[in-house]
């Protein structure tokens, strides 16, 4: 049996949700989704991969029969947080000065997203991803504690220590990028 027919065989070993509910699911949640990635990841492809494999992930799991909305948006919000995050992580091998005016975006001044994307990747090789994910929903999209607990599945004070910790590790770096 070749590779590929023993992982399709894998795949076709646990019922998945019946592709019609699957649409509903899709377009109910991929706003969203989207937004998110979008602003993890820039207008980049991999921000539409990011949502896509997020996506492919949610509908192998069985979390497609799930009822209640928040449940679902916390199970999406946090495997996207975290695929963009791996995302940043594999970025870091790029330097960020391979930003050009073609690949900027309209009205962003280049030596500014080429800073804060320097920023980004410095972060995402010096903060365990815990961290880095808890930081990105409060201080990048966000969420109060509360909602940043309930969508990593972790208490307040968690995410309340995560914080503390994120900020003692990247006092160094945000000083470093403020002055």
């Amino acid at each position: 049996m070749h590779a590929t027919q023993s992982a399709f065989a894998n795949r076709a070993s646990f019922p998945l949700p019946p592709p019609t509910d699957f649409a509903a699911i899709y377009a109910r949640y991929r706003p969203p989704i989207q937004a998110k990635s979008r602003r993890l990841l820039g207008g980049s492809p991999l921000a539409d991969d990011v949502v896509q494999e997020t996506f492919v992930r949610f509908w192998k799991s069985g979390f497609a029969d799930e009822e209640n909305p928040r449940t679902v948006m916390a199970w999406l919000y946090r495997t996207c947080t975290r695929l963009a995050i791996d995302v940043i992580r594999d970025r870091r091998r790029t330097m960020p000065g391979e930003l050009t005016e073609e690949r900027t975006p309209c009205g962003v001044d280049l030596a500014a997203a080429t800073e804060a994307r320097a920023a980004v990747l410095s972060l995402a090789q010096s903060v365990p991803e815990e961290e880095l994910a808890v930081a990105v929903l409060c201080r990048v999209d966000g969420l109060a504690q509360p909602e940043a607990a309930a969508v990593l599945d972790v208490s307040e004070r968690t995410v309340r220590r995560m914080l503390d910790r994120f900020d003692e590790r990247t006092l160094e770096l945000r000083k470093e990028f403020t002055s």
